[in-house]
């Protein structure tokens, strides 16, 4: 049985559509978890659960040696970790961060030098599964950082997925996010071109997927956007506007590395088109109204 980490030590920041859940099911696992939310709804919701509110985020560094991160972009990790009131300057010696956000490998690399500053650590720890994985805590979780520290660390990760997966060194689980949002979004397109050719060719779209989720085409995708797209439900599970972002990421990476991925190119220009139809918060299966006005 693997030992759970002691109460009183855990923190949160970023309680949003995936953060939420996350740390509810953190205090639902019996852990005693300190956060920090600008959102007054979402505060006194977690407040409801057991979630002990700090008023800053310094506040709840110097009161936490281990802090779960679940942020948007870039711009606001460093903000949290570096800016004014942050992290680093308020930190406790052998503090762990978690950090659940999808973020540049590099910026991942970046921050764990700068922590190590501290005697401190951090993991990057992207997530697949959206929304309703967040809720049902079985999350995908892929993990990029000191293996001791992932393997200190795993009760509490396994208390928000059941696929957890150590990557390697820092910035290993970004790339492999990396990886996931590339082959999710173009998975989107397919799924969205078959079923526009099922309704064009008069055939059933739900008894198309049907067929084909009994077979080698079988996957999450079809299945859950799938249903999505069928029935028009583009409420946000992940919106489209961050998988943009994680897009970028994932064709900068590319650059680094001189590779030229087509498919990912062609994805990344499909999610830029939701934007600029102004569908950025809703779900990502949106793709799927592009696809069909580009296919006609």
């Amino acid at each position: 049985m693997e030992k759970r980490i002691s109460h009183g030590e855990i923190g949160f920041i970023g309680l949003g559509i995936m953060g939420k859940p996350m740390i509810l099911n953190l205090l639902k696992s019996g852990y005693k978890v300190r956060f920090f939310a600008r959102k007054k709804s979402v505060s006194s919701a977690v407040r409801k659960k057991g979630g002990i509110q700090c008023n800053s985020i310094g506040d709840l560094a110097s009161n936490c040696k281990v802090i779960f991160l679940n942020l948007s972009d870039d711009k606001s990790i460093n903000e949290v970790i570096l800016g004014e009131n942050n992290i680093l300057d308020n930190i406790q010696r052998n503090s762990i961060l978690i950090d659940m956000s999808t973020i540049s490998p590099n910026t991942s690399i970046e921050l764990s030098n700068n922590l190590k500053k501290s005697n401190s650590y951090i993991l990057d720890c992207p997530v697949s599964g959206g929304q309703i994985g967040a809720i049902n805590a079985n999350l995908s979780i892929m993990v990029g950082g000191n293996e001791k520290i992932y393997k200190k660390m795993k009760p509490l990760l396994s208390c928000l997925g059941n696929n957890i997966t150590y990557v390697g060194k820092s910035g290993s689980g970004q790339i492999a996010k990396a990886c996931n949002q590339i082959l999710v979004a173009q998975t989107i397109i397919a799924v969205s071109e078959i079923l526009a050719l099922a309704k064009e060719t008069d055939t059933d779209p739900i008894l198309v997927q049907r067929a084909l989720l009994g077979g080698f085409a079988y996957s999450k995708i079809l299945e859950i956007h799938g249903t999505r797209i069928i029935k028009g439900d583009f409420e946000p599970g992940f919106k489209s506007k961050l998988h943009l972002k994680d897009l970028n990421i994932a064709i900068d990476l590319c650059k680094q590395y001189g590779l030229s991925l087509d498919g990912a190119k062609y994805a990344k220009r499909i999610l830029k088109e939701t934007t600029k139809a102004d569908y950025g918060e809703m779900d990502s299966s949106i793709m799927s109204k592009i696809i069909k006005n580009n296919i006609k």
